[in-house]
């Protein structure tokens, strides 16, 4: 058998998680989500835009209603534009393909999760109750006959849970979060387009004075 041939390369790019134990049980002390329920944080996705809006209605000034520094205004002529609005769309397009299949993707393992997280760790386990030995009394009135006891590892199931369910509401959050901005970046291409329109509908030359 061969030895294990190290790597130069990190066989994980995550560093390596520091364990707390502040108690010196030797063990991990719990998160600060332990225990709690985050599904409040997860969000509902959809891709709202069955077509994408036409290039043809003016933009909304973005410039509005924001908490960052003044846009810069720009006085100087701009010079020559060349935009293929075509290829914006199909490009708009294809992204929000993308889209409905990650909300679609993200949305199955959402209702899963939510489906399954009180349960699928094995909390709350039962097992059929089993009469145990053979003696005289095996014969007796057992009151637990035919109901069902704890399974052993319920109470490991339920401590397991307590971190991996707000671990996996957290992870549904950045995920949701992801293709939120996706949504985002969509509707400042389509916003783009609007502009570039907006733009070429107003290039050209002014009505003459009066007079001339």
């Amino acid at each position: 058998m061969t030895e294990p041939i190290d790597s130069k390369y990190d066989e994980t790019p995550l560093p390596d998680q520091e364990i707390v134990d502040e108690d010196g049980d030797g063990a991990a002390d719990p998160s600060e989500d332990n225990g709690k329920d985050l599904s409040h944080l997860v969000p509902d996705t959809e891709v709202v835009w069955a077509v994408p809006p036409s290039f043809n209605i003016d933009p909304t000034d973005l410039t509005k209603g924001g908490d960052g520094p003044p846009s810069e205004e720009i006085t100087e002529p701009s010079g020559d534009l060349r935009v293929d609005l075509g290829a914006l769309r199909t490009a708009e397009q294809s992204m929000l393909t993308e889209a409905r299949g990650a909300v679609d993707k993200y949305e199955e393992v959402r209702a899963l999760v939510a489906a399954v997280k009180d349960t699928v760790f094995g909390q709350g386990a039962k097992d059929a109750y089993e009469r145990r030995g053979d003696n005289s009394n095996s014969m007796a009135y057992d009151p637990l006959q035919g109901k069902s006891v704890a399974n052993p590892f319920a109470k490991t199931g339920e401590t397991f849970a307590a971190e991996m369910n707000p671990a996996m509401e957290r992870a549904l959050l950045e995920v949701g979060a992801t293709i939120e901005k996706l949504g985002e970046y969509i509707a400042l291409l389509n916003h783009s387009g609007q502009v570039y329109a907006e733009a070429d509908r107003k290039s050209r030359f002014p009505a003459p004075p009066p007079g001339a």
